[in-house]
C-alpha cells in the first residue's frame, strides 16, 4: 500500500512538471515595459500574494468590471423580497 501511495504521489508530482501554460497568458516583466503597472493581490488559498501587471486602460476596465458587477449583486439583493413576509 505504502508503495503505491510512493507511485503516485511520483506519478503527480512529473505530471505537474509536464503542464502547459494557458493559451493567451503571458508573463509581464514591468520593468521592459514601462506602461505596465504591477500591483500585488491576494490570491484565495494562498498564502503569498501574486503579481498583476496591467496597462492603465486595463486596470481602468477590471475597476469597472468590478463596480459594475457589484452594483449588479446589490440591485439584485435590493430587488427580492421580504423572506419573512408571507
Amino acid at each position: 500500500m505504502r508503495i503505491a501511495l510512493i507511485a503516485l504521489a511520483s506519478a503527480l508530482a512529473v505530471s505537474g512538471c509536464a503542464l502547459k501554460k494557458k493559451e493567451g497568458y503571458a508573463v509581464a516583466d514591468a520593468s521592459n515595459n514601462p506602461d505596465l503597472i504591477c500591483e500585488r493581490v491576494s490570491i484565495p488559498g494562498k498564502i503569498y500574494p501574486g503579481k498583476i501587471c496591467m496597462t492603465a486602460e486595463q486596470w481602468e476596465r477590471h475597476e469597472k468590471a468590478g463596480e459594475d458587477a457589484t452594483g449588479d449583486a446589490q440591485r439584485r439583493a435590493l430587488s427580492t423580497g421580504d423572506p419573512r413576509a408571507g
